[in-house]
């Protein structure tokens, strides 16, 4: 594994990794972008299968998270549109030159799929693959997360961001740490149905504009998204083929998945050969 960092062009840091394979040359990039909050760190064992069935697959922190993150977060600026706009195709810029004619499959982990459809989009990524994607907005939550969210964006979070200038969630046990800029845009998305759509006509354009096929996939136990929050995320899609892929974990062989689960080495290459189809590795 190469440990390494990128500079954005608006000059932020992000930290990345690099899991190659042995032996042969690459079939494919993967690009895996990491949950809200999540590091890159949770993806490692799968990255690592991922690369010994022939694939270069990089991960990284988001700006603001994790490794990528600055020593204070108090007074540090982002936004989550900073993600799609500056980071991911910083990440794509990058594996398209290092794998030249490589093809590269985008694989997003929940609010790493969310955005795709808001990122600049690359002509070397012919597969896009979303887990967990789904909208925020109360009702198109899973239950029972929908009856205790207000709550969460009403008491926990006003209350976490007055006392230490950023979203403490790694002390609360509820997603990692998060810039206050990053949190109060997300609370924003989830407060409407229309989700990240809110944020105008610009973006609404750039969904519909992707033309590479997507596969949406969710486990019937995942508590946060709820089916009708993945079609939610992915009804901008207007000028694409969106696969949705609704599987139990007993379609896997596996007792729970849930909303993070796939990727926990308790999954483990049984499961983890279903995603081979989904990123064009059949």
């Amino acid at each position: 594994m190469e440990s390494f960092k990128v500079l954005t062009d608006d000059g932020h840091s992000l930290a990345a990794r690099c899991f190659r394979p042995h032996g042969a040359p690459a079939r494919r990039a993967v690009i895996l972008a990491s949950a809200l909050g999540v590091p890159q760190r949770f993806y490692e064992r799968y990255a690592t299968w991922l690369a010994q069935h022939g694939c270069v697959v990089y991960t990284f922190d988001w700006r603001g998270i994790a490794e990528s993150a600055p020593d204070d977060l108090r007074h540090y600026r982002a936004k989550l549109m900073d993600w799609a706009r500056q980071d991911a195709p910083t990440l794509m810029k990058l594996v398209a030159q290092r794998h030249p004619g490589l093809p590269i499959s985008w694989f997003g982990h929940s609010m790493g799929g969310i955005l795709f459809g808001a990122m600049p989009q690359h002509p070397a990524i012919d597969h896009v693959v979303t887990l967990g994607s789904g909208s925020g907005y109360k009702a198109h939550l899973a239950r029972p997360l929908r009856y205790v969210i207000g709550a969460f964006w009403h008491v926990i979070v006003p209350l976490s961001v007055a006392r230490h200038g950023y979203f403490a969630g790694q002390r609360l046990r509820a997603v990692g740490d998060l810039p206050r800029g990053i949190v109060a845009q997300w609370k924003r998305w989830c407060a409407t149905p229309e989700f990240v759509m809110s944020e105008g006509a610009a973006v609404r354009e750039a969904y519909a504009r992707v033309r590479v096929p997507i596969t949406a996939v969710l486990f019937t136990d995942d508590t946060m998204a709820s089916a009708a929050g993945i079609r939610a995320v992915h009804a901008p899609y207007t000028g694409t083929q969106v696969n949705y892929l609704t599987l139990r974990p007993q379609d896997l062989g596996l007792r729970a998945v849930g909303h993070f689960h796939f990727f926990h080495p308790r999954t483990g290459p049984h499961g983890w050969r279903a995603s081979l189809p989904w990123l064009g590795l059949a």
